[in-house]
């Protein structure tokens, strides 16, 4: 039966890139003896798993950090993303992946139910995880994509449901709260414990972005309350532990989702790497120097220092090539700041300079040919943002500030936030929470969406797109049409989903 389930899996990967739609029919998924055993849950949702992989190993970057202002280039990128010049023949556009992650969301939810002797407490957790995996795929699908066709069944082989519209940003939003709903109620049956697998926490978690998308700040507060005073999810307490959340997420109390990532069975996790920092190619974007100057102020702070930097970018190469010079905004073209060390562990062999009594290197920068990288998607400390924002839109700047120096403290860094702005300013204070969440998450894939998020997208990014488009030669437009906060759809999905053409609601061409 395993064998079948896990031919059944393949065949899906091995789809035609064509199309969202092209899949098979449940018809051709299922058999006599298909889904009759308990065991196949768990082999049917490590597809779902996989597909998730599929999705967003390579792209939680790509969409989250590399059009936005966390990055400059390296000389080494594709433009089009550098410079929001997106075209609907680029792969990241294709839905292919995020639809295959939901159709295999369909039919476990359909499926599991209707196995033989099963009780709902034994499939609880399986059908919890698809319902909660769905949710989260069409989150991302529309803070990327805006509106999406919403595909909750499986296929019965009809013709007539390959043309399927995209559904108003307001019942994806819907349907995202429904799944999210019906997720939590299968895990207050049988919750799922492992920071690998999508769980209770994990849903309040994406039910409080959900909120945040949508500015309900109210609602928002009271889903983070679910963390607080939860010893479950404890903050990263040190540098130390900081670091630990890239690099054993597993065990850290702070990661509530992650990516998970075998290279026996997954070979290397190599998108990553090859984007934000590999040792044996030229990754194409750097950590950028305004974000760079802002860690080495806080160096000379005189209130501590942030620890971020160096779990971050390898600044012992730096320190190490300048002949021990103190670190300045000069260093930010020195060797090193263009590697992404987040997710290295520390080099064993590291070589030890005598005659400067200083080590050559401390981590052990990825590659793209035998990397293991478990991304982290989800963590304690974007609650913690997450409320501060929500605070202060509520008009409870103090308590949001409080959070910051909370956070701030933890790596390092102790200057007071109410000091650098006026407490009675919202905007002041949600400037200063986006440059913390900046710091925080860089290579996380958050930025591109706190900007939207927040409605500075276009205010922060004109100028950046204007400098990089001069620099670059070209004609200068900035940021241009606001619809190009989004990605532009895969040409090919207007070649074979008829109910596409006509909708004009994305500033790219169909074609």
């Amino acid at each position: 039966m395993k064998k079948v389930l896990l031919y059944i899996i393949g065949s899906l990967t091995l789809m035609s890139c064509n199309d969202f739609l092209d899949r098979s029919p449940l018809s051709d998924m299922s058999s006599d003896n298909y889904f009759q055993e308990k065991a196949e849950m768990a082999n049917w949702n490590a597809g779902i798993y996989s597909a998730f992989q599929s999705a967003l190993q390579r792209n939680q970057v790509i969409f989250g950090d590399c059009r936005s202002d966390n990055v400059e280039t390296t000389g080494y990128i594709n433009n089009n993303i550098y410079m929001n010049a997106l075209v609907p023949s680029m792969s990241e556009s294709s839905w292919q992946s995020f639809y295959q992650c939901i159709t295999r969301c369909n039919t476990g939810i359909e499926k599991y139910p209707t196995i033989p002797n099963i009780l709902e407490s034994e499939y609880a957790p399986y059908i919890g995880q698809a319902y909660g995996m769905r949710a989260y795929m069409y989150f991302w699908g529309t803070r990327v994509w805006g509106k999406l066709p919403l595909i909750n069944a499986t296929w019965d082989g009809s013709l007539d449901a390959i043309n399927t519209p995209r559904a108003s940003l307001e019942d994806v939003k819907a349907q995202i709260l429904s799944d999210i709903d019906k997720a939590i109620n299968y895990f207050t049956i049988n919750n799922t414990t492992s920071n690998f697998f999508l769980g209770l926490a994990a849903m309040h978690e994406l039910r409080l972005e959900v909120y945040m998308w949508y500015n309900e700040y109210q609602k928002a507060l009271e889903e983070s309350d679910y963390f607080m005073n939860n010893s479950s999810y404890v903050l990263a307490a040190d540098e130390t532990e900081w670091k630990e959340i890239f690099t054993k997420p597993a065990s850290s109390k702070e990661v509530i989702f992650a990516m998970s990532w075998d290279y026996t069975n997954n070979g290397a996790s190599s998108g990553w790497p090859g984007i934000m920092g590999a040792s044996n190619t030229n990754n194409g974007y750097q950590m950028s120097q305004a974000m760079f100057e802002e860690f080495v102020d806080r160096l000379y702070s005189g209130e501590g220092s942030d620890s971020r930097l160096w779990n971050t970018v390898d600044t012992v190469k730096l320190y190490y090539n300048a002949s021990r010079v103190p670190m300045s905004y000069a260093h930010y073209t020195a060797s090193g700041i263009q590697k992404c060390i987040k997710y290295s562990v520390e080099d064993p062999e590291a070589e030890y300079d005598k005659s400067n009594k200083i080590y050559k290197s401390k981590y052990l920068v990825l590659n793209t040919t035998d990397s293991e990288i478990q991304q982290v998607f989800m963590r304690l400390a974007n609650v913690y943002y997450l409320r501060a924002e929500a605070l202060n839109k509520l008009g409870r700047s103090a308590e949001a500030l409080a959070i910051i120096n909370q956070l701030r403290q933890r790596v390092g860094y102790l200057k007071d936030a109410s000091t650098e702005v006026n407490s009675n300013s919202q905007a002041e204070v949600e400037n200063l929470i986006l440059l913390e969440r900046q710091l925080e998450f860089y290579g996380e894939g958050q930025r591109w969406f706190d900007l939207i998020r927040t409605g500075h997208l276009i205010d922060v990014m004109d100028p950046i797109y204007s400098q990089r488009q001069a620099n670059a030669g070209v004609t200068v437009t900035g940021f241009g049409n606001e619809g190009t906060k989004y990605w532009p759809i895969y040409y090919r999905e207007f070649e074979s989903n008829t109910a596409l053409k006509g909708d004009q609601n994305q500033p790219y061409p169909e074609r």
